[in-house]
């Protein structure tokens, strides 16, 4: 018995962080040592009794199942073994069941509070928290995407303790901290994402272009490090950083800074072009702009046109990507190469496939 309380004591300390562990633990020990003290107090009375029966009765017994088919029939099998065996029995179920309760909210609690490190494959990162409202938006954008329809969403933010309810809903996973520190990024499993989103901490305040320089350049130095492609778009607050916007190795810069200026004007000139902008700049309806790779063959821009045009597909070819530069409607005679990309406009890339396989 003394050997049993100090291997009891042994457990217990070392479990002590894991309440439910404990509980485990001492039930089943538990449940050993009342059916180990029922076969000895009976096994004389009862015939045929094993250790094996008496531990099946400690069991029903403590979790009040009291199937009937074996039960005490001396005075200390009842009153000495049964009686404890019972009302312990109910208090571990209720602290068991209790237990149970607090570790499933404990652990809801501090996956709200981005507390817990990501175990994903394949998923999107996006760093910073501008406004519930933007970061809803990007992450409805990127759902209608048939691409990424699916792909499970990271937040990264020491902006905010608690993920909003929006974004819970969303199913949008949180890891509170700064993303411009290589342990928040890893928290985050950067290393297996499939892409990274940099938004302006503040999209009013031009030296948020620093910090999202600093965690561009993180990422970048994980991708050197891995040896692998993990595309990165970031948000430019002030056009003047972004040279050093593009030394930090961002596959993509989008900035705001000018746009709105332009578009603001250019509806005062040509009533109507806002909605026109609005529909090709979001997956929710109509046709949008797509970067595709050319697999219509070398040719004239105006030849690989004709092919658009002529064919049922609902696709428009409107530019090239040669060399880098982004060629808005060129000359029919431009030449077009077979390692140039094409920039269409289509409902979905999946029209210029079947146009490029026609």
């Amino acid at each position: 018995m003394t050997l049993f309380l100090q291997l009891f004591k042994k457990i217990f300390r070392h479990t002590r962080r894991n309440n439910l562990v404990r509980v485990l633990l001492l039930a089943l020990m538990l449940n050993l040592a009342f059916g180990v003290a029922f076969f000895y107090a009976e096994r004389d009375v009862q015939q045929g009794l094993t250790l094996v029966d008496a531990i099946w009765w400690a069991m029903v017994t403590m979790t009040t199942v009291g199937y009937g088919d074996i039960y005490a029939q001396t005075w200390v099998g009842r009153f000495l073994i049964s009686y404890p065996c019972m009302i312990i029995g109910i208090g571990i179920l209720g602290y068991l069941v209790g237990a149970i309760a607090e570790t499933m909210l404990d652990y809801g609690s501090r996956k709200r509070k981005g507390l817990l490190r990501v175990k994903m494959k394949n998923h999107l990162i996006i760093c910073n928290f501008p406004g519930e409202q933007k970061v809803a938006r990007v992450i409805e954008e990127l759902r209608r995407s048939r691409q990424f329809a699916q792909s499970p969403i990271v937040l990264i933010s020491a902006r905010i303790r608690e993920l909003p309810a929006r974004l819970v809903e969303m199913e949008v996973r949180f890891v509170q901290g700064d993303p411009v520190r290589e342990e928040v990024l890893q928290k985050a499993a950067v290393r297996q994402a499939r892409g990274v989103f940099i938004l302006a901490e503040n999209p009013a305040d031009p030296a948020s272009d620093t910090l999202s320089f600093a965690i561009a350049t993180q990422v970048h130095l994980v991708e050197k490090e891995l040896k692998k492609d993990i595309r990165m778009v970031v948000e430019l607050v002030s056009q003047e950083n972004r040279a050093m916007m593009h030394r930090s190795g961002a596959d993509g810069i989008v900035s705001a800074d000018g746009i709105m200026d332009a578009l603001i004007a250019q509806e005062f000139l040509f009533p109507g072009l806002n909605k026109v902008f609005h529909e090709v700049l979001s997956n929710a309806r109509g046709s949008q702009f797509y970067i595709v790779p050319n697999e219509l063959g070398a040719g004239s821009f105006g030849l690989l046109q004709k092919k658009a045009i002529d064919s049922p597909q609902r696709v428009s070819l409107v530019g090239v990507r040669h060399k880098g530069e982004i060629i808005l409607n060129p000359k029919a005679d431009f030449g077009v190469d077979e390692n140039d990309d094409l920039v269409i406009m289509a409902p979905d890339p999946a029209e210029y496939q079947l146009l490029a396989g026609s």
